[in-house]
């Protein structure tokens, strides 16, 4: 039944973070159920670790919908992101080795790789491992892992590499300087580009989905 569970979750989670279901998509349990050839037991697992992840909303009497991200929201969590992660990075210099040096290039090239392949969704989970990387040399344990759960709970932000193909390039950069500014010791300048790179994925992603709205609207028209 686990399996099952995890089969369903990963499938629904692809299509969220995809495009393939919209914004306030209603995910009906016993159509999923047959979709799957299952019973309804591992479809309710599986959209409560969805729910979990923030990508899907779950109200009583009113069923599931994929969460629909208001401007606010978006603006408000990558803020507290942005300094937070901030804070991690600054306090992760003088505590990188070699070894944190040589693993952050590797996810450098494997992040080039993924944008050459239109990969967003490839490139979002190299993301997650370079910043967790530079966050573990942090010595400051409740920050790392208030950041984890920040992440583990926002996981529908991962549609800014779907929705601005742009804007992937420009976060690609982004990241080259933060490494080099690691590599150079310097705290302040690694701070501030992290929590600019933080910001200006908010923006990107209140962007690309107005202008996702604005596509749906026109193909429904």
């Amino acid at each position: 039944m686990a399996t099952m569970t995890l089969r369903i979750y990963d499938s629904v989670r692809e299509r969220i973070l995809k495009g393939d279901l919209a914004p306030g998509s209603r995910l009906v349990i016993r159509s999923l159920a047959l979709e799957h050839e299952t019973s309804d037991i591992p479809i309710r697992e599986a959209l409560r670790m969805l729910e979990r992840d923030g990508l899907v909303e779950i109200r009583p009497y009113r069923g599931a919908r994929v969460v629909s991200l208001s401007p606010e929201e978006i603006e408000e969590g990558y803020l507290i992101r942005g300094h937070l992660e901030s804070l991690a990075t600054r306090t992760a210099v003088g505590h990188l080795t070699d070894q944190h040096f040589a693993q952050l290039d590797r996810c450098l090239r494997d992040m080039g790789k993924a944008l050459d392949r239109g990969d967003g969704l490839g490139y979002a989970e190299i993301n997650r491992e370079f910043h967790g990387l530079i966050f573990s040399a942090s010595p400051h344990r409740r920050l790392q892992d208030l950041i984890e759960n920040i992440w583990d709970g926002q996981r529908g932000y991962q549609m800014v590499f779907r929705l601005s193909p742009d804007w992937q390039w420009t976060s690609y950069q982004e990241h080259q300087q933060i490494v080099q500014a690691l590599r150079e010791g310097d705290a302040d300048a690694a701070a501030e580009i992290a929590l600019e790179h933080k910001l200006a994925a908010g923006r990107a992603l209140i962007a690309g989905i107005r202008d996702d709205v604005a596509t749906r609207a026109e193909e429904g028209a």
